[in-house]
């Protein structure tokens, strides 16, 4: 067992994949508080921590981690005591200095990653950002990010917030993406199936190539025949606006790039 012991106040995506990588790799959670109890009952018996009821009757341990919904935070900080310990969060947009008010060892843990409860992930290769109030902070977290990560970056404020911006257009907007298309493949009775080779090949060529060195399609091409006979093809305008916007940004990317 680890010589650092840890509190999560949350029970959610992100707490829950921290929290099992962080007992797997041997360190001590002594309790987990939740909004929702049934979520930090299930997740406490699993790694065996203890539930606590109440927020009003934390117990800091030695390093206390919040991952909660932004919209949260100040319901939550107020009922928090002042002490010495360390208090974190994982917003991938919040300042750090919210919880400047409950230790003057205070930071950002911020995994950098899209979660599921029901999805195994590699938390290894997951990017852990950090920041911190002092040296004494940074060591203690930086200690805990190269335990359960190859992957530990210090990032300022206004870089997590880029990133995070960043992993929006990368991750979210993309899956949206893979819903409109699972929606038009639906219209014809097509299996979805199909077109997941495609989505991966996708992916893949990003650990050899740039995304405009990879781009294709009819955008690329300027293949005007096509892409107003998809635009015609879209049922709603709120679809063939979007088809249109991308590939605007698509053609402005290539013109910026291959001008270069």
């Amino acid at each position: 067992m680890k010589n650092i012991d840890i509190n999560i106040i949350g029970a959610g995506n992100v707490a829950w994949h921290l929290a099992h990588r962080l007992f797997i790799c041997g360190y001590k959670i002594n309790s987990i508080f939740s909004l929702h109890s049934e979520n930090a009952e299930r997740l406490a018996h699993e790694i065996n921590a203890s539930v606590l009821k109440n927020i009003t009757d934390f117990q800091p341990a030695m390093v206390n981690i919040l991952s909660i919904k932004d919209e949260v935070y100040n319901e939550i900080i107020t009922q928090l005591p002042h002490c010495e310990q360390i208090f974190v969060h994982t917003s991938g947009s919040i300042d750090t200095n919210v919880l400047a008010g409950l230790s003057d060892n205070f930071g950002v843990f911020y995994p950098f990653q899209t979660f599921s409860k029901n999805k195994p992930i590699d938390f290894s290769q997951v990017p852990i950002c950090i920041e911190a109030s002092n040296e004494f902070t940074k060591t203690t977290l930086t200690t805990i990010a190269n335990d359960i990560s190859t992957k530990v970056y210090f990032l300022t404020l206004k870089q997590r917030s880029q990133l995070h911006l960043a992993g929006v257009f990368a991750s979210n907007f993309t899956n949206a993406l893979y819903g409109l298309a699972e929606e038009i493949l639906m219209k014809e009775n097509i299996d979805f199936d199909i077109i997941k080779p495609l989505i991966k090949e996708t992916a893949n060529k990003i650990e050899l190539l740039r995304p405009y060195e990879s781009q294709t399609g009819p955008a690329a091409r300027k293949d005007w025949n096509i892409i107003n006979k998809h635009i015609a093809m879209l049922d709603n305008d709120n679809k063939r606006n979007l088809y249109r916007f991308l590939t605007q940004i698509i053609q402005e990317q290539q013109k910026k790039h291959h001008s270069i």
